[in-house]
């Protein structure tokens, strides 16, 4: 079902604390697409860059809809038939005919800054928000997390290029660099810090009348 398959993949997302420092930081000084600033610039940050995005879309069209046990008959986009058990938190339930859309949308973003420490402790924080439709709307809701990591730069090293990161637990590791621009402007004692962001989104739309 599609609410179920990008539920189980929005908690999944959710449920990791921290991604492994080591993968994270060879994704941030790999793959990222980078953009360099002055060490003068006030926001403090150095290199800044994408480390991977991408949005998720899958619909549903509601078959039947059985008010009294709250579950409903969907086909999806490639025709697989199946039900969907809707508790109590979804508000608008009534609202729901046959032959309406679901829609669900998954965002899944990694982005890392290269800052001057400013005093802080490197670590992990973690935020979140949620929202539903309001009263008398077609069902909907939207979820996000955001999760960041910071890891210290203790070392740089220059043929082959490499970083030795120190991680929020003091755990460190040594990091290839594959790409030179990435170390443009950084110096030790730089923090790296790596956000994650998973935001899922799923309401229901009205099949316009033909």
């Amino acid at each position: 079902m599609v609410r179920a398959t990008l539920m189980n993949t929005f908690k999944r997302g959710l449920s990791n604390r921290a991604f492994p420092i080591a993968l994270a930081v060879a994704g941030a000084l790999a793959l990222g697409a980078c953009s360099a600033k002055h060490r003068g610039d006030e926001s403090g940050i150095v290199q800044s860059g994408t480390i991977e995005e991408a949005t998720i879309e899958q619909t549903a069209r509601v078959l039947e809809v059985d008010k009294e046990a709250r579950r409903l008959k969907v086909q999806t986009a490639d025709g697989h038939v199946g039900t969907m058990d809707v508790g109590p938190e979804v508000r608008n339930f009534d609202q729901i005919d046959p032959g309406d859309t679901i829609r669900a949308i998954l965002y899944q973003s990694a982005v890392f800054d290269v800052r001057v420490p400013d005093g802080s402790i490197p670590g992990v924080v973690a935020a979140a928000g949620a929202d539903r439709a309001a009263e008398g709307d077609k069902p909907g809701a939207m979820g996000t997390r955001t999760i960041t990591v910071s890891a210290t730069i203790t070392a740089i090293d220059r043929n082959p290029d490499m970083v030795t990161l120190r991680g929020p637990e003091g755990e460190t590791r040594r990091i290839p660099v594959r790409n030179p621009a990435h170390l443009e402007n950084v110096e030790v004692g730089d923090v790296l810090d790596i956000t994650f962001t998973v935001a899922l989104a799923i309401f229901v739309e009205e099949t316009p009348a033909s």
